[in-house]
């Protein structure tokens, strides 16, 4: 037999012996040097396998730790068994006339009323004797309260302070005495960051003891329009109807927030959820509970909101132009209609919102310093803040979007 047959005889051989690749380079190639031939002898495949090259992870993240992903694990369950306690479920009630029989005295109808559940949510105790912070929605309008805490008792409940511009309200429990309820204490807002874990407590469409985790997704989210005082905390954290009023922790389980709403086409959790800052939720509750109400400050302006094109064309980079200017304000005889508000107290001045919340965020008789665009230049005025007016922030908010922003 001559050469060339042999060799393609062995070659046919090899090949249906399923290494005919590997062999025909060897085969038809020029001679590997002895280091070549180490190299080949370390990354060839077995028969029949196929090598894909990967690089190795230079410095893998820690979060592929086994022993890390446990201890955040165990972390999240510590955050529950410690918080669910102090987690509860409200039931609000209105008052329902039924007619149940005939009076043959009177020869009227008789009526009797009942106390007919019709709607519910969450809230968590900021003081052991019974004190439950929670949403002024979930209080509106309703006649009586019963609040189910996590070990299944129910206490009836009174409520005790409401402020709608926040949507913050506080019940009492009828607890008999009881001085030893689970409290969720108030996180340090300048601690949280964008990035930083989220956790949900409450009771989604009436499941209590419901825990779900996400991020916070941004922060100081204001201009929304459901509220009328707005500091939001976005997170992606399922929350659902049934969670308002809940407490949004952090990873020590410490409140950060007070679930408010979501943001959805379909009315189901889509990752857009908001809850009110801790920064306003402490301050509020604590005047609530002092007070039985918020006193806000009163500048007496509605506000403009101006476009990017208008701000350009009088040389501004930001600012809110006074519409209105109601009569025996604060205001009154400082500002007038078409004044452009760009700064107070040194801080610029975005958006109506923004400005709205600065004024929200001081006392009746505090003085601000504020710089107006006017008569085509910067003037610095001073305007000391009063009470506002009684039930001035006594509408109903969350079902009117306000196009004038009073305040």
């Amino acid at each position: 037999m001559k050469k060339g047959q042999f060799l393609l005889v062995v070659l046919v051989a090899l090949i249906s012996g399923g290494i005919g690749g590997i062999v025909v380079h060897r085969l038809f190639s020029p001679e590997k040097t002895t280091e070549e031939r180490e190299i080949t002898a370390m990354v060839s495949p077995e028969p029949g396998s196929v090598s894909v090259p990967v690089e190795p992870l230079v410095n893998p993240p820690a979060a592929v730790d086994a022993s890390m992903a446990d201890q955040l694990q165990e972390q999240f369950a510590r955050v529950a068994e410690y918080a669910t306690p102090g987690v509860v479920l409200i039931t609000a009630k209105k008052k329902v006339g039924v007619y149940s029989g005939f009076e043959y005295r009177s020869g009227r109808r008789r009526i009797d009323y009942y106390d007919v559940p019709s709607g519910q949510g969450s809230g968590f105790f900021i003081r052991p004797d019974g004190i439950v912070l929670t949403n002024y929605h979930v209080v509106r309008d309703h006649d009586s309260f019963v609040v189910t805490t996590a070990d299944g008792r129910e206490y009836p409940a009174t409520v005790i302070g409401v402020d709608p511009p926040s949507d913050l309200a506080v019940l009492r429990l009828d607890a008999g005495g009881r001085n030893d309820f689970r409290v969720l204490k108030f996180a340090d807002p300048d601690s949280l960051k964008i990035g930083h874990w989220t956790i949900a407590i409450g009771s989604p469409l009436g499941l209590p003891r419901t825990l779900t985790v996400g991020v916070v997704s941004s922060m100081k989210r204001s201009d929304v329009g459901v509220n009328m005082y707005e500091n939001y905390i976005q997170t992606d954290a399922s929350i659902n109807p049934g969670n308002s009023g809940g407490p949004l922790l952090n990873i020590n389980g410490e409140v950060i927030g007070v679930n408010d709403f979501i943001m959805s086409p379909s009315g189901g959790n889509i990752g857009l959820s908001f809850a009110i800052s801790a920064e306003i939720a402490e301050r509020v509750a604590d005047e609530m509970i002092r007070n039985g109400y918020v006193e806000r400050p009163w500048l007496g302006v509605t506000l403009r909101e101006l476009a990017a094109e208008q701000l350009e064309e009088l040389g501004l980079e930001h600012g809110a132009m006074v519409e209105n200017i109601y009569r025996d304000s604060p205001a009154a005889e400082v500002l007038r209609p078409g004044d452009i508000i760009v700064e107070v107290d040194a801080a610029p001045v975005i958006s109506p919102h923004d400005l709205r919340n600065r004024i929200f965020g001081a006392a009746p008789g505090d003085n601000l310093t504020m710089k107006v665009w006017r008569d085509r230049r910067i003037q610095e005025l001073s305007v000391k803040l009063q009470r506002s007016p009684r039930n001035w922030f006594k509408q109903n908010f969350r079902n009117n979007v306000l196009h004038v922003r009073s305040f």
